[in-house]
């Protein structure tokens, strides 16, 4: 994983506004998906823990670029279907957060702190295209 300092990270955020910076795939079965995207596009996994649980990440070019959730199984997943997920780099998640519901959009999954990695929120802009929102913890390496 390319590592980058967590002031750079901000930094990049506050710049760019809008980086694209981790995606996640849902899928019932992480191993069909895994099979999948490694077969397709001649990508890797590599197998990781976050929170002591097993996160499997797709990797091009030998840098992470993807996660991958299983939700058959999960009771928390109950009814989430198949998709990819994208995450915009942001200089403050509950601030951005604020300024969607100002602005028509909604919170569907509240601010959370994962830690060692950040700071989270899915979103729904007015239309109901959902995107996570993210910040990186402080003092750690952010997946961009």
């Amino acid at each position: 994983m390319a590592e980058q300092s967590n002031d750079q990270a901000r930094e990049h955020a506050l710049a760019a506004g809008t980086t694209f910076t981790w995606h996640e795939l849902y899928v019932p079965d992480s191993e069909a998906g895994i099979r999948f995207y490694t077969q397709v596009l001649g990508w890797e996994v590599q197998q990781t823990t976050l929170e002591g649980v097993d996160y499997p990440m797709l990797v091009a070019n030998g840098r992470p670029i993807a996660g991958i959730q299983a939700t058959g199984g999960n009771p928390q997943m109950e009814g989430v279907p198949p998709h990819w997920a994208t995450y915009i780099a942001v200089d403050d998640v509950d601030a951005r957060v604020a300024k969607v519901t100002r602005h028509g959009g909604s919170l569907v999954v509240p601010a959370m702190d994962i830690p060692t990695v950040g700071r989270m929120a899915l979103i729904a802009d007015p239309q109901g295209a959902h995107i996570w929102l993210f910040t990186p913890a402080a003092g750690e390496c952010s997946q961009t």
